[in-house]
């Protein structure tokens, strides 16, 4: 508070000084050196304190009173993601995965994906790859911007638990395919494929 003091009669000295300078229209320069004189390094040093004096004052009232946030492990921001190219010929779709006490269902976002081309591969109990195409829209020779992806597209995920392929079933609705796989630790199968029918 003493250093805001001083800072704010060193600037008041200023200020009367300046305002007792005399202005001849002949010979300006004389006032602009007297001028300088006054404002030199120091003026400016001390505008400068009182600017951030004032911001702190400034940002400590317009501080809300919000309690302290307790620091724990960040959770990353989860995105909504498209394809991600796997290679140069096949893309890798977004897929989610849930868990019950009886199913684990995949969600894979497949828009306009071939029903007959669907391959579903599920091997050691935890990996299950999903393998299909995706068709070319009827318009390509008009297209004047493209996003989307099309061609072969491929999935392989590890699964969070081990299960079965008896009663596995896979849903197409509204260009999200969902697989429906029961959990079973104890049965012991090496590798089976599906040929879904959608």
């Amino acid at each position: 508070m003493k250093n805001l003091q001083e800072t704010m009669k060193q600037l008041q000295k200023a200020s009367e000084s300046l305002s007792k300078l005399g202005f001849d229209p002949d010979h300006p320069w004389k006032a602009l050196s007297q001028m300088g004189q006054l404002l030199d390094t120091s003026f400016w040093e001390n505008i400068a304190t009182l600017n951030k004096q004032t911001a702190q004052k400034t940002a400590t009232a317009a501080a809300p009173n919000v309690p302290p946030v307790k620091k724990g492990k960040k959770k990353p921001k989860e995105r909504p993601m498209r394809f991600d190219q796997v290679d140069d010929s096949h893309f890798s779709p977004a897929t989610d995965i849930f868990q019950s006490e009886q199913l684990v269902i995949v969600s894979c976002e497949l828009p306009g994906f071939e029903r007959d081309s669907l391959e579903i591969i599920l091997s050691d109990q935890r990996w299950l790859e999903i393998k299909g195409s995706i068709k070319e829209s009827d318009h390509q020779g008009l297209r004047s911007q493209g996003e989307r992806s099309y061609g072969p597209f491929s999935r392989k995920l590890a699964l969070p638990v081990p299960v079965s392929s008896k009663g596995m079933r896979a849903q197409y609705q509204d260009g999200l395919l969902e697989i429906y796989l029961m959990r079973d630790g104890a049965a012991n199968e090496r590798k089976t494929t599906f040929k879904a029918s959608l």
